[in-house]
């Protein structure tokens, strides 16, 4: 028989409780979002996310792995404008593609029930990113979403508190 690491145990538990979770509520959702978990390199998480906002993150780091900036930018908030969403999803595929696609740790700041920061650390490229997710139209109607209304050039923004974890 084999066994698994005690250390495992969370992130499988933490996978499993993601792969059962509503996202848009269809079968095919759910069916394009196992196919993902299974061709992805896994995502070691730490803190406390939420089913929706882990789900979110996992999804941003592999469409960044993916080089799909059209697929990533359906993944933002409404908080962006069309421009800003297109052209911060390039960005991101074009900066982060070689270190998301390889080993990738999300830090969840705060237990967010409406948002939350997360850290993403890239340790094959020594990258790190800071997200803001949160829960999109009116009264969260709209599942979780991450901003993306960076600014061309614009410096990194600084590591929150919670990235010490």
């Amino acid at each position: 028989m084999r066994r698994i690491p005690l250390l495992a145990l969370p992130v499988l538990c933490c996978a499993g409780l993601a792969a059962c979770a509503p996202f848009d509520g269809s079968a095919e959702a759910d069916v394009r979002y196992a196919e993902d978990f299974n061709s992805h390199e896994p995502l070691l998480v730490q803190g406390y996310p939420t089913d929706g906002s882990l789900r979110l993150v996992q999804q941003v780091v592999w469409r960044i792995a993916d080089g799909d900036p059209d697929r990533l930018e359906d993944l933002s908030g409404s908080d962006a404008s069309p421009q800003e969403r297109a052209g911060t999803a390039r960005r991101w595929t074009t900066e982060f593609r070689e270190g998301a696609g390889g080993k990738a740790t999300a830090v969840f700041c705060e237990p967010g029930e409406v948002h939350q920061a997360v850290v993403l650390r890239f340790p094959g490229t020594g990258q790190t990113k800071v997200l803001h997710v949160r829960l999109d139209g009116i009264g969260g109607e709209d599942g979780w979403r991450v901003r993306m209304n960076e600014a061309a050039g614009a410096p990194p923004e600084p590591l929150p508190p919670c990235a010490e974890l």
